[in-house]
């Protein structure tokens, strides 16, 4: 976690939500813990008693969200910083999602592009305009909750750049991501 926050640019036009899901690892303190020693960084943090799934944390991050362009994170992934700001220079106001590749562990990068953008259908893929995402949320059930978000995006044809730049370090293959849980058959 530590690691993925450090790699967020420190400029006043970002927020970072980040909200712990009744973790049982200490998640929510060590959050806290960063907030307060990391004052630079606009990090709003959130709890919840109860364990509802990253589902249902998602869409409670849509919620709270207030920036004209979400990007969803996820804590055990990075950021390379300098990409990331070169890649927030694309938001203009008006795209509605913004592309940026991933990379994975073994240096693969996944390329984002009009055809690769359904089959890479993860929120960290993309910046989505929040006026335009407006109502979309997760699915709360079945195995392609990421495939379902990200065709009702597309089904709303929106206005998109692909800006060819790596700037997210998707941490895969990991045991127990939602690729690995439907690999297996547990989700």
């Amino acid at each position: 976690m530590d690691r993925l926050l450090d790699s967020v640019p420190r400029r006043p036009d970002i927020e970072v939500i980040a909200r712990d899901d009744a973790s049982t690892d200490g998640t929510y303190q060590k959050l806290l813990a960063y907030r307060d020693a990391h004052p630079e960084l606009n990090l709003r943090v959130y709890h919840d008693d109860v364990n509802h799934g990253a589902f249902y944390n998602g869409n409670q991050c849509l919620e709270l969200a207030t920036g004209e362009y979400i990007h969803f994170l996820d804590g055990d992934d990075y950021l390379y910083t300098d990409a990331y700001n070169a890649a927030i220079d694309w938001l203009d106001g008006v795209t509605d999602c913004v592309y940026i590749n991933l990379q994975i562990n073994s240096g693969m990068t996944f390329v984002l592009n009009e055809e690769s953008r359904t089959l890479f259908c993860a929120p960290t893929t993309k910046f989505m305009r929040r006026e335009f995402g407006g109502d979309i949320r997760f699915p709360m059930s079945g195995k392609l909750v990421d495939w379902d978000f990200n065709n009702e995006l597309l089904s709303r044809n929106p206005v998109s750049k692909y800006t060819n730049i790596t700037a997210y370090h998707y941490n895969h293959p990991r045991s127990g991501s939602v690729c690995d849980l439907v690999t297996r058959g547990l989700m």
